[in-house]
């Protein structure tokens, strides 16, 4: 085995954090923190990409005026774009609804915006976001997200009549001069679609849709051109590969059960979860099983979200497949989008082991 000081138990990690510090966590995490509008580069067959890249490029510079008088004097690369462009229009939006398919770069264009953007901001998953709000109450979190000047909050989604509630009254209430952008792959008008029965809620969805200007862009799964992701499966040992297993940088690995690891996210609230792939590089997870219940599922989808923006290898022991992780009623749920994330998102970063 590879020296004591690379490994560490999950029970070494220290959850006490607080809501204050836990705030300055929410920017572009590891996978998206050297994001910027420079090495975004659109694909011409679809002019919405670059009219996109724009207008969120300058809508920041604005905000940066705004907030520190400072005036951009020095030329730049979006220069070549014509100020009599057809997308000129939407330069007076104020809160903007990013709406396009998977792998078109909505999540590197919001983490562009952070990365330029000289005021408060936060950047945030919609999942994580929720969980402050549930966790802070609706009435306190409005008070403390007032206070930032930008938010940037990446895949918006609806999943039940609670959240309707929740986003409609935070929407109402934030204040106005809090800019938003938030990245979606579904409409407004959309939301909550063959999940609930969205149509009684006809108020609060109006109140979410009117507080964005939908903005489209279109184009292709960039992930497509590369190679398609193959579900990662290893015929040698589990405990072999975890003792082989030698970590890059400052973070460790961790060795631990299945069972002690949900029991771990039992005790510890969802927004103090990224401390585990802060800390881990490399999570060895034995006895993997199917999720009994819907709650414990989510727990762990979440987790694997925070797991994959930090780039952190997931290497999983289980006799089970992948695709039985989640039982049938979970997938056809309301949390289908969630759930069917999270697969892919384990197929992309785990790899998994039978013996």
């Amino acid at each position: 085995m590879i020296g004591v000081s690379s490994e560490m138990s999950i029970k070494d990690i220290s959850f006490e954090v607080s809501v204050e510090d836990s705030l300055k966590n929410l920017k572009p995490h590891p996978k998206f923190n050297t994001c910027s509008f420079e090495n975004y580069y659109p694909d011409q067959k679809y002019k919405s990409q670059a009219e996109v890249k724009e207008l969120l490029f300058n809508k920041i510079n604005k905000l940066n005026s705004k907030k520190n008088s400072l005036l951009i004097k020095k030329r730049s690369f979006f220069d070549f774009f014509s100020k009599r462009s057809s997308n000129n229009r939407l330069q007076n939006i104020k809160n903007v609804y990013l709406d396009g398919g998977y792998g078109v770069g909505k999540t590197h264009l919001l983490a562009a915006c952070y990365n330029i953007a000289e005021c408060k901001k936060a950047f945030m998953s919609f999942s994580e976001m929720c969980y402050y709000i549930n966790y802070l109450g609706i009435n306190e979190s409005i008070k403390i997200f007032s206070k930032y000047d930008l938010l940037l909050i990446d895949e918006f989604e609806i999943d039940d009549p609670a959240t309707v509630r929740m986003m409609a009254k935070f929407f109402e209430e934030i204040n106005k001069n809090t800019l938003i952008i938030t990245t979606s792959n579904t409409l407004p008008s959309d939301l909550g679609k063959d999940r609930f029965q969205a149509d009684e809620f006809k108020r609060e969805m109006g109140v979410i849709a009117n507080t964005f200007k939908v903005v489209k862009i279109d184009g292709e799964d960039y992930r497509r051109k590369k190679k398609e992701i193959v579900k990662n499966i290893e015929n040698g040992s589990f405990e072999i590969a975890y003792g082989e297993y030698e970590c890059t940088g400052s973070r460790k690995k961790c060795l631990v059960n299945f069972e002690e690891l949900m029991n771990q996210l039992e005790q510890i609230h969802p927004f103090r979860f990224y401390l585990i792939p802060e800390h881990i590089e490399a999570l060895f997870i034995r006895d993997f099983k199917p999720f009994p219940m819907l709650n414990t599922a989510l727990r762990f989808t979440y987790l694997v979200d925070m797991c994959y923006y930090y780039n952190t290898k997931l290497f999983i022991k289980s006799v089970y497949k992948l695709d039985d992780i989640f039982s049938r009623e979970m997938i056809e749920s309301c949390f289908e989008k969630k759930l069917k994330r999270c697969l892919s998102r384990l197929g992309e970063i785990s790899t998994f082991y039978e013996r």
